[in-house]
């Protein structure tokens, strides 16, 4: 059963990270959620004991090597995040899905952010966050981040009551 059940775990992130492979229009790849970070917040919340920091560091590095980003962006993200959740996951479990939504709005905003902030300086690039396209750019891709939660958090949440026992 146990094998079963990280089976269950590992292939519902690889998944997200395919997903996350997948190449859209570059207007577009810059709003895309990032799915297997979405799925790290519910493995991280539904199952805190299988799925932890550690995990979300591997996650990170892999995710970093597909993006081509420098080395420790995706996994200092990863492992804040999956911090955040191993310690408020109480709370953040009994909230509704609209609430939780909103929450991960706002996470997302500052995620879309420190990425903005590391990218600029990792390229040399002469980017302002404060203007009208960046904001534009990061409101977008949190507001999809917040839609496209509930449609993963119970589609996770079927596979995890039908595959998983604990």
């Amino acid at each position: 059963m146990k094998v079963r059940n990280n089976l269950t775990i590992y292939l519902s992130l690889l998944a997200t990270l395919i997903l996350d492979s997948i190449y859209l229009s570059s207007s577009f790849q810059v709003i895309k959620p990032t799915f297997v970070l979405l799925a790290l917040i519910y493995w991280n919340i539904a199952l805190p004991d299988k799925v932890g920091i550690g995990l979300s560091l591997v996650i990170g590095i892999i995710v970093d090597f597909i993006e081509g980003s420098v080395l420790g962006t995706y996994p200092l993200l990863f492992v804040l995040v999956a911090y955040l959740c191993q310690r408020f996951f109480y709370q953040f479990r009994v909230m509704k899905i609209v609430q939780q939504s909103i929450i991960l709005f706002v996470l997302f905003f500052f995620i879309k952010q420190y990425l903005t902030i590391d990218f600029s300086f990792s390229y040399g690039s002469n980017l302002n966050l404060f203007n009208s396209g960046n904001l534009l750019i990061t409101f977008l891709y949190s507001l999809l981040s917040a839609i496209a939660w509930p449609v993963l958090f119970y589609c996770l949440r079927y596979s995890r009551r039908r595959w998983i026992q604990n």
